[in-house]
C-alpha cells in the first residue's frame, strides 16, 4: 500500500489551501470545489460550517444535532474549536462580520 509522508502531505496540502485561496468569486469557487469534492465531502463541510455559525450564535447541541444529522462528539470537537481565540473559525467568522 502507498503511503506518503507528513511532510510530503503537509505540502499537498498547502497546495490545495493556495489553490483555493487563489480563486476570487464563488462561480470558480463552487467549479473548483465540485471539481475536486464529492458531493458527500461538501455536505459534510457545508453542515461543519453551519455548525459553528450555530455554535457561535448559542444553539444547543441538540438542536444542532438535530437539524445537520452530526454527532454530539463532533459538534463537541467544533465547539472546542471554536472556543480557541487564534483559530481559523474564529478569525473567519470575525472577517466575516459573523
Amino acid at each position: 500500500m502507498f503511503k506518503i509522508n507528513k511532510k510530503q502531505l503537509d505540502e499537498d496540502i498547502d497546495e490545495v489551501l493556495m489553490a483555493l485561496a487563489y480563486i476570487d468569486n464563488l462561480k470558480d469557487m463552487r467549479n473548483f470545489t465540485n471539481d475536486l469534492f464529492t458531493d458527500s465531502e461538501l455536505k459534510t463541510m457545508a453542515m461543519r460550517w453551519k455548525a459553528v455559525r450555530m455554535l457561535r450564535a448559542g444553539i444547543t447541541y441538540t438542536k444542532i444535532t438535530k437539524m445537520t444529522g452530526m454527532s454530539s462528539a463532533t459538534i463537541a470537537l467544533l465547539a472546542k474549536k471554536l472556543g480557541r481565540r487564534s483559530g481559523g473559525f474564529s478569525n473567519l467568522l470575525i472577517e466575516m462580520g459573523a
